[in-house]
């Protein structure tokens, strides 16, 4: 009984120092395909769950058939225009000692060949990963062809007394001209920031010599 004891001790134990499982963040209409802008482009509308602010144009796109950048995922995809923005609040609080990975795909859609397309349009998409009112960061990336779409991330490593423990994450998508397509958002966890701690090691080893030091006894 007494190994058996031990046993349990110790693996209980060691799953609580081992390295946690990354998992994904609830994000709403994370591909802004609901509700539906239309069936012929190009079309607009407020995308749900998504709140539309700031001082100029945002929302959801269904593109032409004609326009050089098609959704990445599904049939429509975010937009940003001088000042515009789009804001989430999602019913996950940041943790402590957790790191956690923000991805987004930036598409492009400026086509200055195209006279009767975006002409001079400047890419300066902003993505923002925030906690409550505070800024954790922001996503980067390479900035994608016309046409085209590239993935940006950013990592946010949340330390055991990290100020912003217990504030629900959000997510800003902006653009200060008038170049900002958005699709595919996701916000996961990653697993600990940090190994563990040299004596919670030793404690777990600790058990584990101590087991083995009982099995030799009942043996002789």
């Amino acid at each position: 009984m007494r190994i058996k004891s031990l046993l349990a001790v110790t693996a209980t134990f060691l799953g609580l120092v081992s390295v946690g499982q990354a998992g994904t963040i609830l994000i709403n209409n994370p591909s802004f395909e609901s509700p539906s802008c239309g069936t012929t482009g190009p079309v607009s509308c407020a995308p749900a769950d998504w709140i539309v602010g700031g001082s100029g144009t945002a929302g959801a796109i269904l593109p032409a058939s004609s326009d050089p950048l098609q959704a990445f995922d599904g049939a429509q995809y975010a937009y940003a225009n001088a000042g515009g923005t789009l804001e989430q609040t999602l019913a996950t609080a940041l943790q402590g000692n957790t790191s956690y990975e923000l991805t987004i795909w930036v598409g492009s859609r400026a086509n200055d060949s195209d006279t009767g397309f975006c002409q001079g349009c400047v890419f300066d998409p902003t993505v923002e990963l925030l906690a409550g009112t505070t800024l954790l960061g922001t996503a980067s990336g390479s900035t994608p062809a016309v046409g085209s779409w590239a993935e940006w991330t950013f990592t946010y490593d949340a330390s055991a007394s990290d100020p912003n423990i217990g504030q629900d994450f959000a997510i800003e998508l902006s653009a200060a001209a008038n170049q900002g397509d958005f699709d595919l958002v996701g916000l996961q966890t990653v697993g600990p920031q940090t190994a563990p701690e040299p004596s919670m090691l030793l404690l777990a080893g600790a058990g584990l010599v101590g087991m083995g030091l009982a099995r030799r006894r009942l043996r002789g």
